[in-house]
């Protein structure tokens, strides 16, 4: 295990076709960025030019998470983990005291687990992970905390480090970690996989603003319509035929119906912290990126899409 996590330092850069891809996508929100200044129905829209305009540390962090090396694959998954964790603790009904110490002992498990995910011990993991939530947190709090609201409080806790730090963690393995047969590797996947969730996160936001009409669930998050949606499926679709065959090596068809997967996928962890931060009663989980809210905001739809990802691309290997 030693030497496996002593040669990810090594530095070994992705394909040409994966800087191309993602160079197209830097030029896209580009593009993209000058339509919101020049456009006139939309130069008088700070918070649309501010959600545009966050796009593009997203795509430098998921470029570098995926081109240069499984060294900074590991780095910048930890470190979004612990940013997650971060604002998921902020968000829970818990005195300082408790929220610190709960804090730094899943901040210390997402840097361990991270760590052996790189030293290609991903289901070790893993299984760390759910013995900690599982068998550890609980007395845990228990002891330092006593029984009040002890239901309520646990709960959000298991929530916060299964969602920031157990199923986030696969975001990690499925771009190191890649079943013989893929023409690039887990850069491959990771590029097809940031490339969906973006797009799907975008363009459902675009296609709400111009078409929405039809509240997909009010109750939850107002802002998302049927309509939004509908044109994300449509342009993901699309997305996976022309990228999939080629980064992943499957049949277009699958490649289609996986884009359609992970955009319902990627809506349901939408909801969930939509729903969470509705029953706190705040809009944003953070201020890190204006326009999108915090870090757990924009790698929401994440949480449920990574662990299917990696799944479905072990078993069609």
């Amino acid at each position: 295990m030693i030497n496996n996590f002593s040669a990810i330092w090594r530095f070994s850069p992705a394909p040409g076709t994966l800087w191309t891809l993602v160079g197209g996508g830097l030029i896209a929100i580009t593009a993209a960025i000058a339509v919101t200044r020049l456009h006139p129905s939309l130069r008088n829209q700070p918070r649309v030019q501010q959600a545009v305009q966050s796009w593009l540390p997203v795509i430098l962090i998921a470029a570098l998470t995926v081109l240069l090396g499984p060294a900074l694959t590991w780095v910048t998954c930890m470190l979004t983990s612990l940013a997650l964790l971060r604002e998921g603790m902020r968000l829970l009904p818990l005195p300082t005291a408790h929220r610190r110490l709960h804090g730094v002992l899943a901040g210390l498990l997402s840097v361990v687990a991270h760590a052996l995910a790189a030293a290609g011990q991903g289901p070790l993991a893993l299984v760390l992970c759910l013995i900690y939530t599982s068998l550890l947190l609980a007395p845990v709090h228990m002891l330092t905390a006593g029984p009040a609201q002890f239901l309520a409080r646990v709960g959000g806790l298991i929530l916060v480090i299964n969602a920031c730090l157990t199923l986030f963690l696969f975001v990690c393995l499925l771009v190191l970690q890649a079943p013989a047969g893929r023409p690039y590797g887990g850069p491959g996947q990771g590029c097809f996989f940031f490339v969906l969730i973006i797009f799907s996160d975008g363009m459902q936001y675009v296609g709400g603003k111009l078409w929405g009409r039809h509240a997909l669930a009010p109750s939850i998050s107002p802002g998302k319509t049927w309509e939004g949606v509908a044109f994300a499926a449509g342009v993901c679709a699309a997305l996976g035929a022309a990228l999939g065959p080629s980064l992943l090596a499957l049949p277009t068809w699958a490649c289609v119906l996986l884009a359609f997967s992970m955009v319902v996928l990627g809506l349901i962890g939408d909801l969930l912290v939509s729903c969470w931060k509705r029953d706190i009663g705040v809009k944003d989980t953070g201020s890190v990126l204006p326009g999108q809210g915090g870090v757990l905001d924009r790698c929401d739809s994440m949480i449920f899409v990574a662990p299917w990802f990696w799944a479905l691309m072990q078993v069609t290997a």
